[in-house]
């Protein structure tokens, strides 16, 4: 992936979700992510259920919220997994070494946990996310069909390509000369920042393969000038050719 089909994606995603503004909410938030990653006992069930549960998962069965404690259920379970976030606390998706044992089997815990009964695996990675924005993408359930996840670990398959794609927009952001960090750029040109955040690149990939895949939108759109000018050469070559 070159880091200019990225930021087409990352502009058309804006604009296809209005800003995701549920989600800027949650994530300008940073004394209660602070809070939550570091010391979930002090996030209180109320908190997280109308910033994580009702906000950025959007969840509207009050019997499962009610009769199954799914937000004490959900927050239960990120405190058992401390040992997990706190080793992992410090990864991105684009620096870590997914051939770590270590952080494998980390990672897929995390993931396997947070599926309990009563939220898909929609809002657990929403939930996986929110723990580590920069290493832990969301996965939406038509994702997960397209890309043949059969069971809910099922996940490493997914991140190497996620790794693949951000590391080569990384390094062809750079070779373009571009200044500062994709994520931060990104971020600034699109608009985060004004809500007082920095989406990851984790986040920005995983949009593009929404877009891409599910939405099976072309990525940058076929009448840029940019993919114009290629389709005239390609064009041209053809012609010499005969």
């Amino acid at each position: 992936m070159n880091f200019n089909t990225l930021a087409w994606s990352a502009l058309c995603f804006y604009y296809r979700s209005a800003g995701e503004k549920s989600y800027s909410a949650v994530m300008s938030d940073h004394k209660f992510l602070e809070r939550l990653r570091s010391n979930p006992k002090e996030v209180s069930p109320r908190e997280f259920e109308e910033k994580a549960v009702l906000g950025l998962i959007n969840i509207q069965n009050y019997d499962l919220l009610i009769g199954h404690k799914l937000t004490e259920n959900i927050l239960a379970k990120i405190i058992n997994l401390q040992d997990e976030l706190s080793m992992l606390r410090d990864l991105s998706l684009i620096e870590c070494n997914l051939d770590d044992e270590r952080v494998v089997e980390g990672i897929k815990r995390i993931y396997s946990e947070l599926h309990i009964d009563g939220l898909w695996i929609t809002g657990a990675s929403k939930i996986a996310h929110l723990l580590n924005d920069k290493l832990l993408p969301t996965i939406s359930i038509n994702i997960a069909r397209y890309f043949g996840f059969q069971r809910k670990t099922d996940v490493m398959p997914w991140l190497r390509r996620m790794q693949l794609d951000i590391r080569e927009a990384s390094d062809d952001f750079s070779n373009q000369g571009l200044k500062g960090t994709p994520g931060k750029y990104l971020s600034y040109k699109v608009g985060y920042i004004k809500y007082g955040y920095e989406k990851s690149l984790t986040k920005f990939a995983d949009e593009y393969y929404w877009l891409r895949y599910i939405d099976e939108l072309p990525v940058p759109p076929i009448w840029t000038p940019n993919n114009i000018s290629i389709k005239k050469a390609k064009t041209s070559d053809l012609s010499s050719q005969k």
